[in-house]
């Protein structure tokens, strides 16, 4: 599965994940935020995932909610946001 269909399935009512491509006008001096800024933020963008879906997991087996259905869609979405994040790193190595 490659990045833009991981990111397009992604994308729904939640935190949409943008990708941006702009092009590099005077030796990369952008005003937009930092490379490191958007990764660290993309990290945390999972990383929050991660722990919506924990908790959703846990408040299903502790009987708080009876619905199985939002626990597994949590699920679901925590581990796409994982794997575009591993296919992004991925990348990232391969162009190192």
């Amino acid at each position: 599965m490659t990045v833009s269909a991981l990111a397009a399935r992604l994308q729904g009512p939640g935190d949409p994940i943008r990708i941006q491509s702009r092009p590099a006008e005077g030796g990369g001096t952008g005003t937009g935020p930092a490379f490191s800024e958007t990764l660290s933020g993309a990290i945390d963008r999972v990383d929050g995932a991660q722990k919506a879906a924990d908790a959703q997991v846990e408040a299903f087996v502790a009987g708080e909610t009876d619905s199985v259905h939002d626990v597994m869609i949590a699920m679901n979405q925590a581990e796409l946001h994982f794997q575009l994040l591993t296919e992004v790193r991925n990348k990232l190595l391969d162009g190192y």
